[in-house]
């Protein structure tokens, strides 16, 4: 899962029979139902000026990044795009150490190899080059040895021990000192996650069959010393079987060792240009119980045609919509506040919260997410670019 992306530092640990964690130290033993009912999101940071929040990384709880944008131009150039820091004690507003499309950035936390930004120049018309800068706690400036261009996936389970995916399906593996390439047991990686230095999962397909042309489920684990490729199910179409059929993983979320979902789908890139009724594709989704691969079912409620946009420690995940999961499967809508009065919103106005990014900040477990409000009501209506912090 992409730390998101996304992750992470881990949050207080929740499991069967255990009680969280509260913040003065004793157990809360209320059941999860009650603990997920109780999430609700609170404003950190509402910005006075017009524009949205785009991205958001962290290194540590005085060191926190936003990428944002001042709103688009109609002269045919890009939105003008500007950072925010976080230092511990207030929010500052700062330039991008690199020109570029805002919308077509991102902000990756690579754990103590720093925050690396992607970012795109040029116009809606011309060349659009790729550029990259590198925060390492201190400074900006060019990314040297950080793994380059598009970045599919990240993993961070410790500031020392990060896996990055990048867009060409090769795994990296950064160990505190430098970057690895990592040989895989399959032909093709899509996505990656974890929980646990002993818990990481990569998923996409391998190829079988005379000639390589038949493609299945491919899902690797890593054990915290190698790279093994597990059994999951064989996926094949009725006689006559279509041209160039394949089976694939595209995705894979992780909450914990007894609790992972990968999807993908079965299905075919040829024609046989016969008049034959071609199967229909099919979704594939599955979960590992620890064990062994089987069909997961639908998630629950609310849940039911949402993903995972971020994982919250061994709780469950955070889901699109603003909605959270638990891992015994409890859906609930995250309670979010209003905007305070005033500076145009008026009491009658709807308002609805948007979070382009949520992450964990390291050394506090503290859940972040950035994003804009929406405020709906004739005439002026003025959005704001906002930092909200979760609560349990």
């Amino acid at each position: 899962m992409r730390n998101a992306a996304a992750a992470v530092a881990l949050l207080a640990f929740v499991a069967a029979g255990c009680g969280a964690q509260k913040s003065d130290g004793a157990a809360d033993t209320r059941p999860a139902e009650a603990r997920a009912a109780g999430l609700s999101w609170t404003y950190e940071r509402i910005d006075d000026e017009p524009g949205e929040l785009i991205d958001g990384a962290a290194m540590a709880p005085d060191d926190i990044w936003a990428l944002g944008s001042d709103g688009a131009h109609t002269d045919g150039r890009f939105a003008k795009g500007h950072l925010l820091h976080f230092d511990g004690e207030k929010w500052t507003r700062q330039p991008m150490p690199v020109g570029g499309d805002p919308h077509l950035s991102r902000l990756e936390y690579l754990g103590s190899a720093g925050i690396r930004l992607h970012t795109v120049e040029g116009t809606t018309s011309g060349t659009r080059k790729p550029r990259y800068a590198l925060w390492d706690g201190t400074r900006w400036g060019p990314v040297k040895d950080a793994p380059a261009g598009p970045l599919t996936d990240i993993e961070v389970i410790t500031p020392d021990d990060v896996w990055v995916l990048r867009g060409d399906g090769e795994v990296t593996h950064w160990d505190g000192d430098r970057w690895t390439v990592t040989p895989m047991p399959a032909e093709k990686v899509t996505a990656l996650a974890g929980s646990a230095r002993d818990d990481v999962w990569a998923v996409g397909s391998r190829t079988t069959g005379p000639g390589g042309e038949v493609g299945q489920l491919a899902a690797m684990h890593f054990d915290g010393e190698k790279w093994t490729l597990t059994k999951t199910p064989t996926y094949r179409f009725p006689d006559p079987v279509p041209p160039e059929p394949f089976a694939e993983f595209t995705g894979v979320d992780v909450a914990s060792k007894t609790y992972v979902r990968a999807y993908g789908g079965h299905s075919y890139r040829g024609y046989d240009g016969e008049e034959v009724r071609d199967p229909a594709s099919e979704n594939v989704e599955l979960r590992w119980d620890g064990s062994r691969w089987q069909d997961a079912k639908p998630f629950p409620g609310a849940c039911a045609y949402r993903k995972p946009v971020a994982r919250d420690g061994d709780r469950g995940f955070f889901m699109n919509g603003n909605w959270h999961l638990t891992t015994d499967d409890t859906c609930t809508k995250i309670k979010k506040p209003r905007l305070p009065e005033g500076g145009g919103v008026r009491p009658e106005a709807q308002q609805q919260l948007w979070l382009k990014r949520i992450i964990t900040v390291p050394g506090s477990g503290e859940v972040l997410g950035f994003g804009t409000v929406d405020v709906l009501q004739s005439g002026f209506a003025p959005d704001r670019a906002v930092v909200v912090s979760l609560k349990r």
